[in-house]
């Protein structure tokens, strides 16, 4: 079985980084070797622009001589003539790979032939006869030919030249072009191995500072940015499992809190009780059958009560998987309000304004763990008489469940308001608050894909806002 390749976050940016520069150095040295050529095509251009110049004078004096036939032309025309034979022959040393060669051969000899038409016009010794005449055109002709085959290779190589620029320009657009195109590449592998998987990890970062316990999607870069991904999650299942614990621990410190209250709850019920079989026993004999009917379903009542309360008590304190499943809201209020009535003083009212229809998916018993923690805060937020009133409507519109729990108390200042879900923080003397009512709150509805704020001014009581989902995207989550 092959062995997989892995390389490591360093590695590979030094691969991309080595790739690019390779790439630049190579469009470097095409674009030098381009550039070597057409400065060597300028200085042949160069040469054969002076043979042109030299032909020239070659002309000039020609026509000189033959007009006043002074030997000081001659001489002249043919020290010129020297001269664009070694131009030329300077020019074919440097042509043998050029297709201008054959141009240059073609040059050179007709220089040579020139050469030797002036030679054997300046023998002749009259200017009368036939044969001057003939040599006369000849030379006229040969000395055309020259300056046109000169002309041409200027003509050429100056084509030759636009030609060599013309491609550079292409290249130089080309490899411009793939540069970008190159850096363009780069920039997306550099985005999509390093920074797409810092931003990912930022924004679990900051969901976790929200309470969001979400797992994130592992890019399968297969360098070290996996493996902080991978920790990065493992991080968050410890965090949840951790939070889960916390959560318990409350529910542990608020079953404390409420076993004082259920014993007074559970005592009105066993003393009637007690009573009405006290009394079926006394009345017995009589034979009043109705009467003790009458007290045996008192005692029958009075039973269901108390169990209703343990049942309430111990419903609270279970340990159960968080599950979402269609619960009547009414219900899990009412419940909540029964097992924290016994820390609420008998001059604060609770009001209930809870639809009995309303329901949809929730964890009833954490939601009931959220309403105590509201419930409890609120009593105690209350000097003397007050109202804790407990409100909930279904928001078509938004397909959610708006719930509040306002109270009467003293409010909170809205610098504190930011900290109030944060764990451990808390305004309560030391000893009286553990800080974790409100984290915990926060957490269990933040599982329902909901939110929690607070609405408050000084002096004017507080109201705590709810916001849950209707609809169930997750039938079974567990934690």
């Amino acid at each position: 079985m092959a062995k997989s390749f892995y390389m490591n976050l360093s590695g590979k940016i030094i691969c991309i980084l080595g790739c690019y520069i390779v790439g630049i150095f190579s469009m470097v040295l095409v674009s030098y070797d381009d550039l070597r050529t057409t400065e060597t095509k300028v200085e042949f251009l160069e040469l054969a622009y002076n043979l042109h110049n030299i032909i020239l004078e070659v002309r000039r004096y020609e026509k000189n001589y033959l007009l006043y036939n002074k030997e000081e032309a001659f001489r002249e025309n043919n020290r010129y003539l020297d001269l664009a034979m070694d131009t030329g022959k300077a020019l074919l040393a440097r042509a043998d790979k050029y297709r201008v060669a054959p141009m240059l051969r073609e040059l050179d000899g007709q220089i040579a032939d020139y050469k030797a038409t002036m030679d054997q016009f300046s023998l002749l010794k009259s200017f009368d006869t036939i044969q001057y005449t003939r040599i006369e055109e000849r030379l006229r002709d040969q000395g055309k030919r020259m300056t046109e085959l000169s002309k041409d290779l200027v003509d050429f190589e100056r084509g030759q030249i636009h030609s060599i620029l013309s491609v550079l320009k292409r290249q130089l657009v080309s490899w411009g072009s793939l540069a970008v195109l190159i850096g363009v590449i780069l920039s997306l592998l550099i985005v999509y191995y390093i920074f797409k998987p810092l931003f990912i990890i930022k924004k679990a970062t900051e969901d976790i500072a929200l309470g969001k316990f979400n797992k994130i999607d592992v890019i399968n870069t297969r360098d070290e940015m996996q493996q902080v991904m991978e920790a990065f999650n493992t991080m968050v299942f410890e965090l949840e499992r951790r939070q889960d614990q916390l959560v318990q621990s409350k529910k542990l410190s608020s079953i404390g809190t409420l076993t004082a209250g259920v014993a007074h709850q559970l005592n009105n019920p066993l003393n009637n009780i007690s009573t009405s079989c006290q009394i079926a026993i006394d009345e017995f004999t009589t034979g009043d059958a109705a009467f003790i009917m009458r007290m045996l379903k008192n005692i029958d009542h009075e039973t269901i009560r108390a169990r209703d309360v343990v049942k309430g008590l111990l419903e609270f304190s279970r340990v159960t998987e968080f599950s979402l499943r269609p619960s009547q809201l009414y219900e899990v209020v009412k419940r909540s309000v029964q097992l924290a009535q016994s820390q609420v003083p008998a001059d604060i009212d609770i009001v209930l304004q809870v639809p009995e229809d309303l329901i949809f998916p929730m964890d009833a018993q954490r939601l009931q763990e959220v309403f105590i923690n509201l419930i409890l805060n609120a009593t105690q937020s209350i000097e003397g008489c007050g109202q804790i009133v407990i409100t909930a409507e279904k928001d078509t519109n938004a397909s959610e469940v708006r719930i509040e729990v306002r109270d009467t108390g003293h409010g909170i200042p809205e610098e504190i308001q930011g900290q109030l879900f944060d764990p451990f923080y808390t305004t309560k003397e030391e000893g009286k608050g553990t800080g974790l009512g409100l984290s915990v709150a926060y957490g269990i509805i933040q599982k329902h894909h909901g939110n929690i704020t607070v609405q408050s001014s000084p002096g004017q009581g507080a109201a705590f806002v709810i916001r849950l989902p209707v609809e169930n995207n997750n039938k079974h989550v567990s934690v």
